[in-house]
């Protein structure tokens, strides 16, 4: 848990989120301000005018109706109310401080009896210019404006006091304060979240590349960076992916070479050994034969003898042949798969003809790319092997052809021979694997097939019903490419 807190992900969300939040609060405090105060100014600067330019019109109107006709008075008072906002009350008093009218009690009938001002109040409407008064406190939103009535010929009797309230003001203030308020607070969450997505965003390759880097440590050689980041953390995790790339292929090859090796030691404990003990066996009967005088069993012997020494001679030269693939290449060249099915026809037309076997070669057959020696060993041996086990059909028959696949043309070998079960489709390509031992054969071909066709960086695989139903041998191989890239592992380079 503390690591996760120390993260750089965790840093730099709350970094990025507080910074943010900061700087909203900031810029939402100086436009509240600042906009507080503009709509304020123009508020005051209009009740003043409209007090300046309503006072001459009401002082005439109470002159002529507040005693005489009180009703036209009051609605006449109402409608200059009804002209602002901002003046709540108004009061008509004489020089005096007696207050002669109030709004705040328009429905009152006018009585004697009034009130009378004081204080700061008193000393405004005896002056004969307009007054604003203030609260001690800043900030009420409430205040008034004495504004005299000077009549005609300069006298001044009555003065008009304004009650301005800036109410409104204040609760849009407050209300924009609230606002402001969850915008910041909507504006963290999602700066948060922003964050976050960020510093996923710009961690996460970092995080990749630990993971795989404690991946590889672990023994996990196929680890592979998926970064695309555009910057040095990208160059970085393609560095790392080649580096693993190449130290699970030199790892995965010194695998197969060691399993091959201990394939190897088996099979000259084991199959070597047989056709030696043959030899040693017959050697015994041979000498025997010899001092009996016993011509046609000693001829029979060395007809053993040889036999034995040409399997294992047959044996010895393949497994060289499986040793030097990937290690002695010639230059990789156009190879038609037409010309190396002509080829086989021709190098394998003695054991066609004696299992009866009809070869047919498509048409349309794609041209491969590579070493054109190991690519004729390649359709020789899967040729070879159907010829081997094609059994006792009526009409056996072996097609080389091709079909469209997904990268490229699949190149086959197909037999409507004894076909192979389903579970030894991968046993089939091990090395020295016989499924039928009474078939002649050192079980290498197929493996040797499957290395040549690796080391070319294609694919084989068997294809089979099942007993009795054929048998389909595929390989693909890669097109051609511009660039050769790096030449077969253990080539010379």
């Amino acid at each position: 848990m503390r690591s996760r807190v120390r993260s750089l992900r965790t840093r730099l969300v709350v970094t990025f989120a507080t910074t943010l939040v900061v700087i909203l609060v900031a810029n939402a405090a100086y436009l509240l301000i600042t906009g507080r105060r503009a709509i304020r100014l123009p508020l005051e600067a209009a009740a003043r005018q409209f007090a300046v330019l309503a006072t001459p019109a009401l002082g005439q109107s109470f002159d002529s109706y507040f005693h005489s006709g009180y009703f036209k008075f009051r609605q006449f008072v109402l409608d200059v109310l009804g002209r602002s906002d901002e003046v709540t009350a108004i009061l008509i008093c004489d020089v005096e401080g007696r207050v002669l009218f109030d709004s705040r009690e328009i429905a009152s009938p006018p009585t004697d009896a009034a009130t009378s001002l004081g204080g700061r109040l008193l000393e405004a409407v005896r002056r004969v210019e307009i007054t604003e008064i203030r609260p001690a406190r800043e900030g009420t939103g409430a205040y008034e404006i004495v504004v005299p009535y000077l009549e005609d010929w300069g006298r001044h009797r009555l003065s008009a006091v304004y009650h301005v309230s800036l109410a409104g003001l204040e609760g849009q203030f407050r209300r924009g304060v609230r606002r402001a308020l969850e915008l910041v607070a909507l504006s963290g969450l999602l700066a948060a979240l922003l964050g976050l997505a960020l510093g996923t965003r710009l961690t996460r390759p970092l995080a990749a590349l630990t993971e795989g880097v404690q991946q590889v440590a672990r023994g996990n050689y196929g680890q592979r960076l998926q970064v695309r980041s555009g910057d040095e953390l990208q160059v970085v995790a393609e560095a790392f992916n080649d580096m693993s790339s190449r130290l699970q292929h030199t790892i995965g090859e010194m695998e197969r070479r060691n399993a091959e090796l201990e394939r190897f030691t088996y099979t000259v404990s084991h199959d070597l050994r047989s056709p030696l003990v043959t030899v040693l066996g017959f050697l015994g009967l041979l000498e025997r034969d010899i001092q009996a005088g016993r011509k046609q069993s000693a001829l029979s012997d060395v007809a053993r003898i040889r036999a034995a020494a040409a399997k294992m001679e047959r044996q010895l030269r393949e497994l060289l042949e499986l040793s030097r693939v990937g290690r002695v290449t010639n230059a990789p060249e156009d190879v038609p798969l037409g010309e190396l099915a002509e080829e086989t026809r021709q190098s394998l037309a003695g054991r066609l003809a004696t299992a009866g076997t009809e070869l047919e070669i498509g048409a349309d057959l794609p041209v491969l790319y590579g070493d054109r020696a190991r690519l004729q060993e390649v359709v020789q041996n899967l040729v070879d092997n159907a010829a081997k086990f094609i059994g006792s059909r009526e009409h056996p028959q072996i097609l080389i052809g091709a079909r469209p696949g997904p990268t490229g043309p699949i190149c086959f070998v197909r037999d409507n021979g004894i076909g192979i079960d389903s579970k030894h489709h991968q046993r089939v390509f091990g090395l020295f694997e016989r499924l039928d031992p009474s078939v002649e054969g050192t079980g290498i071909g197929l493996a040797l097939v499957k290395r040549i066709v690796e080391v070319h960086g294609g694919e084989v695989w068997v294809e089979s019903a099942g007993l009795g139903q054929g048998t389909t041998f595929c390989f693909t191989l890669p097109p051609r490419r511009s660039d050769p890239g790096p030449p077969p592992l253990g080539a010379p380079a």
